[in-house]
């Protein structure tokens, strides 16, 4: 192949890369055309699309010839192509879901509601390639024969680069769970150090990262993540990482987290295992066996006694060397919330979780009474926060957390829509 097609070809991956939707064209055997907005993955070469049973199904079944378009909304660098569809069958029975569920994670929400939702392969054969965004140059036509996608599934095969993969693993969108405890329990204390403070804040984000991806790790294993589950990093589901590697990356991130934590063991005392060890017990064994607190309906339990009264306790003891009760208190609201973003959570995943053999609390409860237990949560943080502020023990400044007043009220609003609640991260 010649070189100058070569760099053609990088430009039509770049394009699938960036690119998460296309403009899926078809023609029934009565001549009439459709079109609509799919998502799709790429993978060697080949678009794997989903579709449900609408017009553009049928008339592939009619006739597989397709004619596509991806874009995204500006005529700068963009694919029109052609292809040979090919149905794979129903995607909650092919594995090549995945491709798609990499970079489009709202197909999964559809894909379990909609019945019926079929995963199609499309082989391209023709490829034309424009890319402005330099200079004028004109469409290249690409016919793509085997050579062409050989090209695709070697020197162009999609490469997952570990960084960013274990950048997904550690959910770093839950971190505020973590900086809220951490913020608090040192900003509260009679004097702080910085340095100990940064240390502090690494060491729990290392721990708070290790429970995430371990977390990840036994609920794959046992089966409760499964490509239905939205709450997940879905690293493991998605056949991101290897689960070995996964186990081990986990058990690297609890490891550094510990040589920080025996650091604080000699600087301040004993007395801070009081704080770490419960934190790694509630931590570690919130999904791991024997215990796994998650699958015994006492994640909720957990969640708060770890974010709330133990993590702020134990900061502030790192600070100010002493027992209080007031850390205690004040995390209240803090463990609340991150308690009503785990239920959020589990109230979606209801279904999933009774179908892998468990019940959360969620599980338990139901679908209404869990909708006025996620509002009791949410209201009582807030009224807390508020009283807290009326009686001097947060500063007035802290009236900044009702910025996210209107966002609490409107994810309460969804908790009592069963529908929205499936299409939502119920999160603050």
């Amino acid at each position: 192949m010649q070189d100058n097609y070569r760099k053609y070809l990088e430009t039509a991956k770049r394009i699938f890369e960036e690119n998460k939707t296309l403009t899926l064209v078809s023609r029934g055997k009565d001549g009439k055309v459709w079109a609509g907005k799919v998502y799709f993955g790429e993978e060697d070469g080949y678009i794997y699309v989903a579709l449900e049973r609408g017009k553009n199904y049928n008339n592939i079944i009619e006739n597989p010839n397709v004619f596509f378009v991806i874009e995204h909304g500006v005529p700068d660098r963009f694919i029109q192509g052609e292809g040979v569809a090919e149905v794979l069958g129903d995607i909650t029975e092919r594995p090549e879901r995945s491709v798609i569920f990499r970079k489009a994670i709202e197909l999964v929400v559809y894909a379990k509601k909609i019945p019926g939702v079929t995963l199609f392969r499309i082989r391209p054969t023709k490829l034309y390639i424009s890319d402005f965004t330099e200079e004028w140059k004109p469409r290249i036509e690409i016919d793509v024969t085997d050579e062409v996608l050989k090209v695709f599934q070697t020197k162009l095969k999609t490469k997952y680069k570990f960084f960013k993969v274990a950048f997904r693993a550690i959910r770093p969108f839950a971190f505020p769970a973590t900086i809220a405890p951490v913020l608090l329990g040192t900003f509260i204390a009679p004097h702080v150090s910085i340095p100990m403070f940064l240390l502090t804040f690494f060491g729990l984000i290392l721990a708070h990262s290790a429970v995430n991806v371990l977390s990840d790790y036994f609920d794959y294993i046992r089966g409760a993540d499964t490509w239905r589950v939205l709450g997940s990093s879905r690293v493991l589901v998605d056949g991101l990482m290897n689960p070995k590697h996964h186990l081990f990356f986990g058990i690297s991130l609890l490891l550094l987290s510990l040589i920080i934590g025996f650091y604080f063991v000699f600087a301040i005392g004993n007395k801070i295992l009081y704080f770490i060890i419960p934190g790694l017990i509630l931590g570690i064994f919130y999904t791991a066996p024997p215990v796994g607190f998650k699958y015994r309906a006492l994640g909720d339990l957990a969640v708060f006694l770890a974010f709330g009264p133990i993590m702020t306790l134990g900061v502030y003891y790192i600070q100010a060397k002493e027992i209080s009760w007031l850390p205690v208190v004040l995390s209240i609201p803090i463990g609340l919330l991150t308690t009503a973003i785990l239920h959020g959570n589990n109230f979606r995943d209801i279904k999933e979780d009774l179908e892998a053999g468990y019940k959360t609390l969620a599980g338990i409860l139901g679908i209404k009474a869990s909708s006025y237990y996620y509002t009791g949560l949410v209201a009582l943080a807030y009224l807390l926060i508020a009283y807290f502020i009326i009686k001097g023990h947060l500063p007035v400044a802290s009236v900044i957390s009702f910025i996210t007043l209107p966002i609490a009220l409107k994810n309460i609003k969804i908790s009592f829509n069963q529908a929205l609640v499936n299409f939502t991260f119920l999160d603050l």
